[in-house]
């Protein structure tokens, strides 16, 4: 497991996604719901970067590739919840594995920026 790279994000939002659950409808309209388990999934963690350098993005490429891109989770440093005295999702209890391929773009001569989706796996 190869830890994200130690960079800052320029941007960060979360989605806290739900607890596994099964919703079942009877005839009369009533709703009972079933839960499948303790750690919440879908959670969503959105990360900015802009103006980075090439060697700064090229960090980024080589651990997407190093995780065969969406396939190995992996742990994200303390860096990418800068500004938060306690992390809102445990190191402890969950990784976090790319949602899927993300783009960069030329923000200016030499510096890139890119915005990277990444979706949490319990532990």
């Amino acid at each position: 497991m190869a830890t994200f790279p130690s960079l800052t994000p320029s941007s960060r939002s979360l989605s806290y996604g739900d607890y596994p659950q099964e919703t079942y409808e009877g005839v009369s309209g009533g709703n009972v719901r079933f839960k499948f388990g303790s750690d919440r999934v879908t959670q969503t963690l959105t990360l900015g970067f802009d103006y980075l350098t090439e060697a700064e993005m090229q960090q980024l490429l080589d651990h997407y590739e190093g995780q065969q891109g969406s396939l190995i989770s992996f742990a994200v440093p303390a860096q990418v919840w800068a500004g938060y005295t306690t992390p809102p999702v445990a190191a402890v209890d969950y990784e976090w594995r790319y949602a899927g391929p993300f783009n960069v773009a030329i923000a200016s001569p030499l510096r890139y920026s890119t915005s990277i989706e990444l979706v949490s796996v319990p532990i």
